[in-house]
């Protein structure tokens, strides 16, 4: 799991040397539909009509807005900052469901994780600013929207999808979201771009099979098996595959920056999912992870 999400931000990077930012998402989520449907012809699933609606605004927030944000972002900064930023996702979504989830309140140990993300944040977007690399800077904003998207969404499915099981949602959300997409592309991207190099493909069905469809459904499978806490584990390891990938299949430059600020945001994320004990130990909370 943490080579698959950590490595999605490669490949990406990958797909955007022959299309657009759209027409990446558009395969990718072709991928994954054309995965989770499979699946449900083999397993003679239906998609539960009375929650469409619910499913709708996940596929523009969770899927469509979000992965042409990331995508796009990929334009100008690099895949490792990407991976980094992306992990972000947790901290956002405490902050979002605070607001709106009466036993989501901020205690003193979240507030200081939150502060330690934020640093991290600030550490990482330092140097572009300084830098006057506004591309770069954008890219980072973009980043940080679509994580956004990312919390909003997980904290709506939360309080509006009691009952939808994790299949379903995946491909509800994946259909209304390649109907968005759909149309965007040949809008904003026309005339579309066909690729024809084999990588490209290669990264579309590593992001739609792999990322998206393999991935979503293994994900639950842990969760009940080994427990959130024991799962989401993987959300330490998947910005460090990014970094490293980044850096040794493509070149990309680590500075301190991205290490210091990486670290930053990582203890946050371990601050927020660790609770102390009596007896001075610590252990982790039973969190529910945040999907992107």
């Amino acid at each position: 799991m943490g080579l698959i999400w950590g490595s999605s931000f490669f490949w990406i990077k990958l797909g955007l040397q022959e299309v657009g930012h759209i027409t990446l998402v558009f395969f990718r989520v072709l991928f994954a539909v054309l995965g989770m449907g499979t699946f449900f012809l083999i397993t003679r699933r239906r998609l539960p009509r009375k929650f469409l609606w619910v499913l709708m605004v996940l596929g523009f927030f969770n899927v469509a807005l979000p992965y042409m944000l990331v995508s796009w972002s990929e334009k100008y900064i690099t895949s490792g900052m990407a991976s980094v930023l992306n992990s972000t996702q947790p901290l956002a979504t405490m902050v979002i469901a605070a607001l709106f989830i009466k036993e989501e309140k901020l205690t003193f140990r979240r507030i200081v994780g939150l502060l330690l993300g934020i640093a991290g944040v600030l550490v990482l977007m330092s140097d572009r600013l300084k830098s006057g690399a506004t591309n770069q800077a954008a890219g980072i904003i973009a980043m940080i929207l679509a994580v956004l998207c990312y919390a909003s969404s997980a904290v709506f499915a939360r309080l509006n999808n009691t009952g939808v099981n994790p299949e379903d949602q995946s491909l509800g959300q994946s259909l209304f979201g390649l109907m968005i997409i759909t149309p965007a592309m040949f809008i904003f991207e026309s005339p579309v771009t066909v690729p024809v190099r084999p990588i490209s493909y290669i990264a579309f069905a590593w992001l739609g099979l792999l990322g998206s469809f393999f991935a979503g459904i293994t994900w639950y499978s842990l969760i009940n098996e080994i427990g959130p806490s024991r799962a989401s584990s993987v959300m330490y390891m998947a910005p460090a595959v990014g970094v490293i990938l980044g850096a040794v299949a493509l070149q990309e430059k680590v500075d301190w920056h991205l290490i210091a600020g990486g670290a930053l945001i990582l203890s946050a994320i371990v601050t927020i999912n660790m609770a102390k004990k009596t007896n001075g130990n610590f252990v982790p909370i039973e969190n529910e992870k945040y999907e992107g």
